[in-house]
């Protein structure tokens, strides 16, 4: 694989999650770019520009990290290469302890 293009990159090596450079296309091999490595898969559903998908699989309950922090947590089960946006996870910022 070229690294002369890719399609998303990861922000911070702890990520759970990468960020679409382009609207990516359900079943299309996604290029991302993590420091000087390129990986792919598949894109498990359309993903506009600027959106999240995820890395790898996360559960349902798990904290979901973008720029090395946590940014919320699952909500369900997000499959690698699935969108990961407000429908599969829950902000942890502004939740009062119960």
């Amino acid at each position: 694989m070229s690294d002369a293009h890719w399609d998303a990159v990861v922000l911070n090596a702890a990520d759970d999650v990468a960020v679409a450079l382009r609207d990516l296309r359900l079943g299309e091999r996604v290029r991302i770019k993590e420091a000087a490595a390129l990986t792919e898969l598949a894109a498990l559903g359309d993903i506009p520009l600027g959106h999240k998908f995820a890395r790898r699989a996360i559960a349902a309950g798990e904290i979901v990290r973008k720029y090395g922090e946590p940014i919320g947590g699952a909500t369900a089960a997000i499959a690698a290469g699935a969108h990961v946006h407000v429908h599969n996870i829950s902000s942890l910022r502004g939740k009062r302890a119960s």
